[in-house]
């Protein structure tokens, strides 16, 4: 069985208007399952992290990470993101840049719902490509499991649309080997939703030209599911053409053109 953990991130282009919203995370076999947890709370212990403490990409002012941390932060993070490689995960996101989309302006949308109209369009892009190609080319089952929404009401509505999706799948393509709705639990409570968070919150992050993202970004690009895999499933090369709309979705179509090319 294979598992995709997922988390959110909001963030804002500095000195703009654009603010990004996007969906992400990483793919990995059940077997590799305990071995990622206990690499993670090995490294935690040797950065003098308390078991209790939460990992974040963007902690708010009170957090241990930003009173009490003593340690380099990127070096902590920089050693996280290495597990993915070690244990062969591969990396799916989506982003919205919530400004761009017409929509928002022609349903005169709050952002909040927006943004859960932004969430839903990705849990999308995100369960199609989990099952084909990664579930279909493992020819193996696979569950999802994401960090609780922001608020119970609209968490309600991603499962309910999410479960509503895989059960009709679209023309042609059916979701057969996801085996339920997307299972929701705190990322407080596990640590491969925190490796999540660090995923998506960095790829928002590079989108948004914060330069300690970008760094971190470098560490992890070519995990992404890339159309030129090869049988070992690593990628020939890191053409953006290959990447974006199947390991890296991004909102609306012409927001690639604008960003260039990420991952030189």
């Amino acid at each position: 069985m294979k598992f995709l953990f997922l988390d959110d991130s909001k963030q804002k282009v500095k000195n703009k208007f654009w603010e990004y919203v996007g969906y992400g995370g990483f793919c990995i076999d059940s077997k590799n399952i305990q071995k990622m947890e206990f690499d993670f709370y090995h490294i935690r212990k040797q950065y003098k992290i308390p078991q209790h403490i939460e990992l974040k990409w963007s902690p708010n002012k009170l957090h241990f990470l930003n009173k009490e941390f003593c340690g380099n932060r990127t070096d902590l993070f920089k050693e996280i993101i290495s597990l993915l490689g070690k244990y062969n995960s591969k990396v799916l996101c989506a982003v919205h840049d919530i400004n761009e989309c017409k929509i928002v302006s022609e349903k005169k949308w709050s952002m909040e719902q927006a943004y859960l109209w932004a969430a839903n369009e990705q849990l999308k892009f995100l369960i199609s490509r989990y099952c084909n190609p990664y579930l279909e080319k493992k020819n193996d089952i696979g569950l999802i499991i994401a960090d609780h929404y922001g608020d119970k009401k609209g968490e309600n509505d991603l499962i309910f649309q999410s479960k509503k999706y895989i059960n009709e799948g679209k023309i042609f393509k059916k979701f057969n080997r996801i085996c339920l709705p997307p299972l929701t639990v705190s990322s407080k409570d596990l640590p491969f939703i925190q490796l999540a968070d660090l995923i998506i919150g960095i790829t928002v992050g590079a989108l948004v030209k914060n330069r300690y993202a970008e760094k971190l970004f470098h560490k992890f690009k070519r995990l992404f599911l890339n159309k030129s895999l090869d049988n070992s499933g690593y990628p020939h090369d890191l053409n953006p053409e290959l990447i974006f709309d199947y390991g890296l979705k991004l909102f609306p179509n012409h927001f690639k053109k604008r960003i260039g090319n990420i991952f030189k």
